[in-house]
């Protein structure tokens, strides 16, 4: 169990939880919809998706040799349960085609409710699963990109299996989600510029310096909160969303890390805590802002 636990990253699989919580209460505040079955449907579906891309992740990262160069921090560089021989590659390999086919069967059964707007997501977070690691993450910029959306459409899709609709507020939630997601990519990748560049990857880190990207990152978590501003003003959000603004300070304290310490590894590990503790926060205040919102 613990071999399992490690795989799938099961400690990061909170950030799953919150996300297809945002979804779904804001097609509650849009629609005045909650289905209960349909909801524990789509989260056990949501956390097999994220269990088989992190399965893919450590399986495909064994076996391009990059678990092996990685400096591991408690947020970055994957696990050793490979490289250390605690579970064979095969194994890991079942375990992620286990997890997708599972997820694979909730989404045939969402497709026989609501075909469209829900095919092209699903589809989308297909190609993504299988593709990321061996081929997407070769590609320049487009990783983060890739890992921010798929997640970003995950909160969506929540949103459509109860609102039968992809609309304002849906999109409320698939903005900041897929921002803060691609940033949570983002700033792990600083300590793994070396190992992943050895490996052909070509992420945004790798393909303009810590220096520059540190500057991106401050950008994009400034543009999250005026996502969530613009969403309530123009009345896609309630106005408890705006709860989610209170993780501001602690984002201002990782920015002023990692701006001081984009190129020092050892330092910046703080900033690496703060940003999960700012993405998981503020996807999940920003569905209680939707929940409480719709009963208002």
């Amino acid at each position: 169990m613990s071999n399992l636990m490690l795989i799938t990253r099961a400690n990061f699989l909170l950030l799953t939880v919150a996300i297809v919580a945002a979804g779904l209460s804001a097609s509650l505040y849009a629609h005045g919809v909650f289905n209960p079955s349909d909801a524990l449907l789509v989260l056990i579906g949501a956390l097999l998706t994220h269990a088989a891309v992190n399965v893919f992740n450590n399986y495909f990262d064994y076996r391009s040799g990059i678990d092996e160069r990685t400096t591991k921090t408690a947020f970055s560089g994957g696990v050793d349960i490979l490289v250390e021989g605690k579970m064979k590659p095969a194994a890991a390999l079942s375990i992620g085609l286990a997890c997708l086919v599972g997820a694979a069967v909730i989404g045939i059964y969402f497709l026989a409710h609501v075909f469209y707007p829900l095919f092209p997501i699903l589809l989308y977070g297909l190609v993504a699963i299988c593709l990321y690691t061996p081929v997407l993450s070769k590609v320049h910029g487009l990783s983060e990109i890739v890992a921010g959306t798929g997640f970003g459409f995950m909160g969506l899709g929540a949103y459509v299996t109860q609102a039968r609709v992809a609309d304002a507020s849906g999109i409320a939630v698939f903005v900041p989600v897929s921002i803060l997601v691609g940033l949570l990519l983002f700033l792990n990748e600083f300590p793994d510029v070396e190992a992943d560049k050895a490996a052909g990857r070509r992420h945004i880190v790798i393909l303009l310096g810590r220096k520059k990207s540190s500057w991106i990152y401050v950008t994009f978590i400034v543009a999250t909160y005026l996502s969530i501003v613009f969403a309530v003003v123009m009345g896609a959000s309630p106005f408890t969303a705006l709860v989610s603004l209170t993780t501001m300070p602690i984002a201002y304290k990782g920015i002023g890390i990692v701006l001081k310490n984009y190129d020092r590894i050892p330092d910046l590990v703080p900033a690496l805590r703060l940003n999960v503790t700012v993405i998981v926060s503020t996807i999940a205040l920003l569905a209680a802002g939707f929940l409480v919102g719709s009963y208002l």
